[in-house]
């Protein structure tokens, strides 16, 4: 439930111990070679190792096709890490059930100017390579860290995304794009995905009912009742319901989506939410990851 402040890519990708010295290898990211990956398959990616330059740096090796993202724009991603040392590959998300995402923001640019100039103008299909040099220990007896490999292929560009307003809720209810909650006998929720239907982009929040107590605002501390599950696999994440209480939180300490998503709310108001990944966990947290549903039932506003 907590915000997490994440512009760069992934801590499970880690920078792994050094393991001696080559006596040939690569010193440029032209050489590396890219095989296309089956369907929901990781790309086979190739290089003499060890591959050695002098700073970290990004470049585009495949251009992909329609708009390039601009600053203030999202991209989501796909990654394949690897030990730049001795070529072992440490990790891939092209095989998950959902892409990462990545703001091109000032924050990001200050951090990573390599990355960020490599990612602005990229589009769907975009292929990038992307040299890690590690950062420096911090004492002594800290082990040496081998730098990094990693490859991205970028597989969507969106602008920030926003609240949705009542029509466009709507229409989506309308059209049968959006889930559906049903309450058991204990009034404890469960959801149904809509088949063959992405997660709209912008954050939904469909009112079930809407209370009649005292509206919340941004700053509120809140108490509700609520459980959560991702839009990937429809698996539950976290819920109120089976601890046997509601959850007291303040809405300015919370993920974007339920600090948009439930300011001007009533007491007493049940919703569904569908939030985007761009205003949820960045980075996912267990289950949660991706787009996600929540169904809040709001007890008390403060």
């Amino acid at each position: 439930m907590r915000k997490i402040l994440s512009i760069l890519l992934p801590a499970a990708l880690l920078l792994t111990a050094c393991s001696g010295d080559a006596d040939s290898g690569s010193d440029s990211l032209d050489d590396i070679t890219v095989k296309a990956g089956a369907e929901g398959a990781a790309p086979t990616v190739d290089f003499s190792a060890p591959l050695e330059l002098p700073e970290s740096n990004a470049e585009v090796i495949t251009e992909g096709k329609g708009d390039g993202a601009a600053d203030g724009q999202w991209i989501r991603y796909r990654l394949l890490a690897k030990d730049a040392v001795t070529g072992e590959q440490l990790g891939e998300t092209y095989s998950g059930p959902v892409d990462q995402t990545v703001e091109l923001s000032e924050g990001f640019k200050s951090a990573d100017p390599s990355l960020y100039n490599a990612l602005l103008g990229a589009s769907p299909g975009s292929e990038i390579a992307y040299y890690v040099q590690p950062p420096e220990a911090t004492s002594a007896s800290a082990p040496a860290q081998n730098p990094q490999l990693l490859f991205l292929t970028v597989q969507d560009v969106r602008d920030k995304a926003v609240k949705a307003d009542a029509s466009e809720v709507a229409e989506l209810d309308k059209a049968g794009k959006l889930p559906e909650i049903t309450l058991d006998k204990k009034g404890v929720p469960s959801v149904k995905i809509p088949e063959g239907n992405d997660a709209p982009d912008n954050l939904i929040v469909k009112v079930i009912d809407e209370g009649d107590g005292k509206q919340a605002t941004e700053t509120s501390t809140v108490k509700a009742n609520y459980a959560g599950w991702n839009w990937s696999e429809g698996t539950e994440f976290d819920s109120s319901y089976s601890r046997g209480e509601a959850t007291e939180f303040p809405l300015d300490g919370v993920i974007e989506g339920w600090t948009k998503g439930l300011t001007g709310l009533k007491e007493g108001a049940k919703v569904m939410l569908s939030i985007p990944t761009e205003m949820a966990y960045v980075q996912g947290q267990g289950d949660a990851v991706g787009d996600l549903i929540f169904y809040v039932e709001l007890t008390d506003v403060k």
